[in-house]
């Protein structure tokens, strides 16, 4: 495992919080050491400022996410480290990391034989997971959301983190995250969803091998073509999604089955409890549901892409109306309004059965850029219409 500093790993060296200024001294992740502003000592840590510094210093640590381990090693004579006393001191101080927040099994302590350059007492060192180990970040949030490696201790999801194996990525009411991996695929997590990435492996010149667990709720995915040994797969505890290369959504239902709509390309889906059964393959512009005891319905065509008729560019009319033409098997539309193409920033969205709507509620002056979704009567979402932007005066 390689111990460059953080920012060597994300282009900022140096970790500090205003809190962290206050209490330690300042904090720095740097070539392998924690540097802090303060000494580290046994008696300093249980005082109620060396107790805040190590809340901070967590958070810090938790926040960049890609430190494996912390050791605490304690440099004392040999005397000392022949009697025990400074492993006990590096115990002490590594039992109040863990109070402040760090996960036990992550935190390690020593007292290790002085080198020629070390100075005498507590140093704080860590190592982190090799650059070539993250191949997904967080691009980008709206609303609560979150992720970690276990549900009871998620950490606010932000943009630039990493995304490891084995993590959960958590949205709240309203919220979405967006995963970008490493081969320019991106994953959609929609509202109210709980995913796993189960496998998460790209290695350069090698087969991509990923597997995203719909927990609850759904994904939007846009897989970049990969070699004939690749695999991108998600599943629910039904249904299995496998795509080479594809646009598609995939999500659990309420009555715990499944249900797939592909946008491009082709994805196949099988039952999860099954690998011997032959998949089902859903081409572009159908959808499938996959029942919970893993029967597929036959495919079956999603509505067409709306044509927005305006705004399609300028400002918004006053009565803030958007119009749009739409297939004759959509019984109803989604709308979506964002600040950003990708529908993340300060989305909102209304449903609507007729093909125009004005805006419920008052925009904020800016740029603005929305589009709209068909929804036929069995609930099946076809593609999207191109995006357009627009812009609030006032």
């Amino acid at each position: 495992m390689k111990t460059h500093g953080l920012l060597v790993l994300l282009g900022a060296l140096v970790a500090t919080s205003a809190s962290a200024a206050d209490r330690c001294g300042g904090v720095k992740l740097e070539a392998g050491y924690i540097r802090l502003g303060k000494p580290v000592t046994e008696a300093w840590v249980k005082t109620p400022e060396g107790q805040g510094c190590l809340a901070d210093l967590a958070k810090e640590v938790e926040r960049y996410r890609l430190v494996r381990a912390v050791t605490v090693a304690a440099i004392v004579p040999d005397a000392e480290r022949a009697n025990g006393k400074g492993l006990a001191s590096a115990k002490a101080i590594a039992a109040a990391l863990v109070e402040a927040g760090l996960p036990k099994a992550r935190v390690f302590a020593l007292a290790p034989a002085p080198q020629r350059n070390d100075s005498m007492g507590i140093s704080l060192r860590y190592v982190e997971r090799a650059p070539d180990e993250v191949v997904a970040r967080v691009a980008a949030t709206s609303g609560p959301a979150f992720l970690g490696a276990e549900e009871n201790s998620l950490k606010p999801a932000e943009p630039g983190m990493p995304v490891l194996v084995n993590e959960l990525v958590k949205t709240g009411p309203n919220a979405k995250v967006t995963i970008h991996l490493k081969d320019g695929s991106g994953i959609e997590v929609k509202p109210e969803s709980l995913i796993k990435m189960a496998v998460l492996s790209l290695p350069s010149g090698g087969d991509r091998q990923v597997k995203v667990d719909v927990l609850t709720g759904g994904i939007v995915a846009d897989v970049r073509k990969a070699s004939q040994g690749s695999r991108f797969e998600a599943s629910t505890r039904v249904a299995v999604a496998s795509v080479r290369g594809t646009q598609f959504r995939f999500g659990v239902e309420e009555n715990g089955g499944a249900r797939l709509e592909t946008l491009e390309g082709l994805v196949a889906i099988s039952p999860a409890n099954d690998p011997t059964a032959k998949p089902v393959e859903v081409p572009a512009g159908k959808g499938t549901v996959m029942s919970a005891d893993g029967k597929t319905s036959p495919p079956t065509a999603l509505p067409e892409a709306p044509q927005v008729i305006g705004p399609q560019k300028g400002t918004l009319n006053a009565d803030a109306r958007f119009e749009w033409q739409g297939g004759s098997e959509a019984a109803s539309y989604v709308v979506e309004v964002a600040r950003d193409a990708d529908f993340v920033v300060d989305l909102t969205s209304t449903t609507v059965s007729a093909t125009t709507v004005s805006w419920p509620t008052p925009l904020a002056k800016g740029k603005w850029f929305w589009r709209v979704t068909g929804v036929d009567a069995k609930g099946f979402s076809g593609a999207s219409s191109k995006v357009y932007a627009f812009t609030v005066a006032k």
